[in-house]
């Protein structure tokens, strides 16, 4: 058996709590679980007891906070895991609240990048879409699954964009090359924007 023998708030961060085992600093838990579990100064339990309880509970917080952070937005895969990574959720704790959620569909990272490509694809070209889906985490097969399951006019958009952006100005060889490097800018590719200047050309 082990003996707790401080409980001390953390200085950067007041929902959070050292615990020391016969005066040796063991771990952080959250406040939450100290009162839930009656964990004090004084109380004997066993390591493994302790393990578990600790485990279990985070596991059910973490879920919690995963859930309602989901509620405000969809977020990916590494997203979600950035957020609990910052709430200090130990990384065995992090990737069972991930199976538990990919499990039931509340992460899909396909369906995100399907989604966030329909809502983008107005005013931007594959290649800017592709960025920034990588920096939202995404990886590359899940982002080709949802181009493949995506209807898409890149020509079609490159041609609105660049009307739009040339729009009350001459039709000047300076004008049309800052316009074919704004397309390029929106992620269309080289092929996309020089069909696109050439049409305002015509």
């Amino acid at each position: 058996m082990a003996k707790i023998t401080e409980l001390s708030i953390q200085e950067k961060n007041k929902s959070r709590v050292n615990l020391f085992l016969d005066g040796e600093f063991y771990r952080g838990v959250s406040l939450e679980i100290v009162y839930k579990f009656s964990l004090k100064v004084g109380k004997e339990i066993t390591k493994e007891r302790l393990e578990e309880i600790i485990t279990l509970a985070e596991e059910d917080e973490a879920l919690n906070k995963a859930l309602n952070y989901l509620t405000k937005y969809s977020k990916t895969q590494k997203q979600l895991i950035d957020y609990l990574v910052k709430k200090e959720y130990p990384f065995r704790v992090i990737y069972k609240v991930i199976d538990k959620l990919k499990e039931y569909n509340y992460i899909n990272d396909v369906d995100y990048a399907k989604k966030y490509i329909e809502f983008n694809s107005g005013k931007q070209g594959r290649r800017l879409l592709e960025r920034n889906l990588r920096q939202k985490g995404v990886n590359q097969a899940d982002i080709e699954n949802a181009f493949i399951n995506t209807e898409l006019n890149a020509e079609e958009t490159a041609d609105k964009l660049a009307i739009k952006h040339i729009k009350n100005k001459e039709r000047t060889l300076v004008n049309l090359q800052k316009t074919y490097k704004y397309l390029i800018s929106k992620g269309f590719s080289y092929e996309e924007a020089s069909r696109a200047i050439s049409k305002l050309k015509e």
